[in-house]
């Protein structure tokens, strides 16, 4: 008989915190690996203003808002060990010095990191704290850390906390706790149109695209609504003139709660796709480059990525024009039929 692991006896004697990237994607990523280290017993503090705009909806995690600039580092001598991915203010600020002294403290991890943010943590630890913490120890370093190939970030990051840090119990499905009013899909033929993102020039399709989608739809007997950031909400209101619904949602935590009781979310490639995909409502994702299966594919609920039916790589932007409603339109109704 195979002897049982012991690390699950000694593991939460360790405290460790999880620091969080800033974007709404990578926060969505950072919450599901801090829920497989809290689930294979690890005592764990997760930090990410992103993260805890959700908090109400993950009890079982202790989230917590990003410590003041000025007080970041102090505010982590009280745990045995930090992992962290830097936020970029944090970033902003690092030079060599710095990070020589952080990456000695802290594990430094991202989807791709420096060689310069490398450090093994084990030679350094105690042999109790080193039972405590197991392949932690060793985890510092990209979380892209083989070659993929057409993994999405979710899985590839599920491979990276089994192989870098040795965890065995392993989910994608991060367990929720909605407020007790809403009601999953309560409203299947809302739509949620989402046109921006962090990265407007090179991944959103075109307004004129988005707004003839709508009518599309609503033509088809859906209700699109058009949901964008807050400082992009006054041009969106313009541009849809009353024809559609453009409600504004000041926080996450409001933006969740929407998009938890519609049917369906189109967006570019952007974190309003991967927060629908992690409340579990299906979506569809306009990509710029002819590949549905691009590593940072919404991948927690069922999706399909629509790439350009052709590409002018010498004329920037063509992308746009190769993307049709009727091509989102057949997309929503495949996933419907599923």
């Amino acid at each position: 008989m195979l002897e049982q692991p012991r690390a699950s006896i000694s593991r939460g004697d360790a405290r460790v915190a999880l620091i969080s990237f800033d974007s709404l994607g990578d926060g969505l990523i950072y919450l599901m690996m801090a829920d497989n280290l809290r689930a294979n017993g690890y005592k764990i503090d997760c930090y990410g203003n992103i993260a805890y705009q959700l908090r109400d909806w993950l009890p079982q995690l202790n989230i917590l808002p990003y410590p003041a600039p000025s007080a970041f580092e102090a505010a982590f001598e009280q745990y045995d060990f930090v992992i962290a991915s830097p936020p970029s203010f944090l970033r902003r600020s690092f030079g060599e010095t710095d990070l020589q002294r952080v990456r000695q403290k802290w594990a430094l991890i991202c989807q791709k990191t420096p060689q310069s943010w490398l450090h093994d943590h084990s030679a350094a630890a105690s042999p109790e704290l080193a039972d405590q913490l197991g392949g932690l120890l060793s985890c510092a370093g990209p979380i892209r850390f083989k070659t993929f190939d057409q993994e999405s970030v979710v899985e590839i990051t599920l491979q990276y906390m089994r192989e870098r840090m040795c965890l065995e119990r392993l989910t994608k499905q991060v367990s929720l706790t909605p407020p007790s009013a809403l009601k999953h899909r309560r409203h299947p033929r809302r739509i949620v149109i989402s046109p921006d993102s962090a990265g407007p020039e090179k991944k959103n399709w075109s307004p004129a695209g988005f707004l003839k989608l709508c009518q599309t739809l609503r033509d088809k007997g859906y209700e699109p609504h058009i949901v964008v950031a807050p400082n992009n909400h006054a041009r969106w209101e313009r541009l849809a003139d009353g024809r559609f619904p453009t409600p504004r949602f000041p926080e996450i935590g409001a933006l969740a709660a929407f998009l938890y009781e519609s049917g369906f979310l189109v967006a570019n490639d952007s974190g309003n796709g991967h927060l629908a995909s992690f409340l579990g409502i299906p979506t569809v994702t306009l990509y710029r480059k002819k590949n549905p299966l691009f590593h940072w594919r919404p991948d927690w609920a069922p999706g399909v990525v629509i790439c350009p039916s052709f590409t002018l790589p010498k004329l920037e932007g063509s992308w746009r024009w190769f993307i049709t409603p009727a091509m989102v339109l057949r997309a929503i109704e495949n996933l419907s039929s599923h």
